[in-house]
């Protein structure tokens, strides 16, 4: 047996259910969590953490994951490295968006998908219409953190 399976016949309904489970909400409500911390940190000192912060939850999400099935799969692995990109990006655009919130004074926006569309259309539009070492130096932290986690799964 390889590091992971590749063949549909070896995946399991269980695992594969505990896999969406801990690797999407918990990976999603670890980036709302985190989005949060690195606003309210960086409001006050100035400095985002986005990056180690991330990298300390991928860790920890990847092994979570790691834990919920027996023998890894290639399926799991996919499935776990589209939600840690999901949670990267919650945590770095969070902190815009909830200016956003805060200016219109509406809770839910946070959660409004179309924003984070627009925000992230933006980032890419800037990120390949003129070049800021920030914007790719972001892009290339996030790529470690979704490999650490991703890693940590099998």
């Amino acid at each position: 047996m390889n590091r992971f399976d590749t063949s549909l016949k070896y995946l399991k309904i269980k695992d594969f259910f505990f896999v969406i489970l801990y690797g999407g909400v918990l990976s999603l409500l670890l980036g709302v969590l985190l989005g949060f911390i690195d606003y309210y940190i960086s409001t006050y000192i100035r400095i985002s953490f986005a990056g180690i912060l991330f990298f300390l939850s991928s860790m920890q999400v990847g092994k979570m994951v790691r834990k919920q099935y027996e023998f890894p799969h290639i399926v799991y692995i996919v499935i776990t490295g589209i939600f840690l990109v999901m949670q990267a990006m919650i945590i770095f655009f969070l902190p815009f968006i909830f200016r956003i919130v805060l200016e219109n004074n509406s809770p839910e926006l946070v959660f409004d998908l179309r924003l984070y569309w627009v925000v992230m259309q933006n980032f890419f539009v800037s990120l390949f219409t003129q070049f800021n070492i920030n914007l790719w130096l972001t892009v290339f932290i996030f790529g470690i953190g979704t490999y650490l986690g991703v890693k940590e799964t099998y």
